[in-house]
This record gives structure tokens, C-alpha cells and sequence, in this order.
């Protein structure tokens, strides 16, 4: 079993501004998010065919990818067009305003 790592990945201001960001944390794209009130950290490319999440549109909880629509409940990571993928969200903590992300 691999432990997990711990990474800053960013700012909790540049967050809360309303922009995703795309980080790289350990060999792998990270995005953040801001959904109802906090910070959201998932896989960067969408499981259904690599899009680029950062670029896509939160409404509520629902990110959509901008590459074919297909929608993603950041809170649980189900996609809603076929419940057999899920969205690989990480943990966050925060302190003070650095960001970090354990994968």
C-alpha cells in the first residue's frame, strides 16, 4: 500500500476569486475548485475522455467538461451520464491561505 502525500498546490485566495485552477502536484494534474463554500481538489482531466476540467463551467455543485458536456457532482464525484465513472476527487486541507492536497 502507497502512503499518501501531501502537497501545497495553491492559495486559498486565488481560489475563493472564482477561477479554477490546474496544478501539477506528484506527476499529476490537480483542479481546484470552489463548490458551495469550499475547496474541491479532483483529477484535472475529465475520466471520460481526458478533457481539460479547469476550463469547464461550475454551476452549484455540477462541473460540465468543455469538451463534451458531460457532467460531474463535485461533491461526490458521480458523473451523471453513467454512474460507472466517477470523478477521482483528493483531500484538502487548508491553513492559513496555502491549499494542500493529498494524493
Amino acid at each position: 500500500m502507497t502512503d499518501k502525500k501531501e502537497y501545497c498546490i495553491g492559495s486559498l485566495a486565488a481560489v475563493e476569486a472564482g477561477e479554477a485552477i490546474l496544478v501539477e502536484a506528484g506527476g499529476q494534474d490537480v483542479a481546484l475548485f470552489m463548490c458551495r463554500g469550499k475547496v474541491v481538489a479532483t483529477n484535472g482531466q475529465c475520466p471520460h475522455a481526458e478533457g481539460p476540467l479547469h476550463e469547464g463551467e461550475v454551476d452549484g455543485a455540477i462541473l460540465t467538461c468543455p469538451w463534451h458536456g458531460w457532467t460531474f457532482d463535485l461533491e461526490t464525484g458521480e458523473c451523471q451520464e453513467d454512474d460507472s465513472i466517477i470523478l477521482e476527487r483528493y483531500p484538502v486541507r487548508i491553513d492559513g491561505d496555502d491549499v494542500f492536497v493529498s494524493l
